[in-house]
């Protein structure tokens, strides 16, 4: 899989090939993808920043963009309704956030940390001393 096809397949994820916001002057749907980058902007890093608003607000920035875009025509209404659908296909936005399962890492004990500390500086002076030939076993010695 060449890197391309690899980039494609991303970007689909992303915004899946259904996701248009309309036809272009010959019938053809114009994908959010194209219309992003139409606009001078990155789609992945427009979907991350659409995903970390609030359902409503990232509805309304789309919507803008939506009206904005050169060649089509779209009521800043019909835009929202468009908008609406596209940003529900976006991580975070179409499932209920609470459902999904949050790992969480347990921290170590202060004990636990303290003792960690310790024998990873005693290596450091081991392998200081090793190799310095302070050890009469260390690269120095006779």
């Amino acid at each position: 899989m060449t890197t391309l096809q690899r980039f494609c397949d991303d970007v689909a994820r992303i915004f899946p090939p259904v996701a248009a916001v309309g036809d272009e002057i010959d019938g053809i749907p114009l994908s959010v993808i194209s219309a992003l980058t139409r606009l001078g902007l990155d789609p992945w890093q427009e979907a991350g920043r659409l995903s970390s608003l609030s359902n409503r607000e990232a509805v309304e920035q789309l919507a803008r963009l939506i009206a904005e875009l050169p060649g089509l025509f779209r009521p800043l209404d019909e835009a929202r309704e468009i908008a609406d659908r596209l940003i529900q296909l976006l991580p975070g936005h179409g499932t209920d956030r609470r459902s999904t399962p949050q790992v969480q890492i347990p921290a170590l004990p202060r004990t636990s940390q303290l003792w960690v500390a310790c024998l990873v500086l005693a290596a450091a002076v081991l392998v200081s001393a090793f190799l310095h030939g302070w050890l009469p076993f260390g690269i120095g010695s006779p």
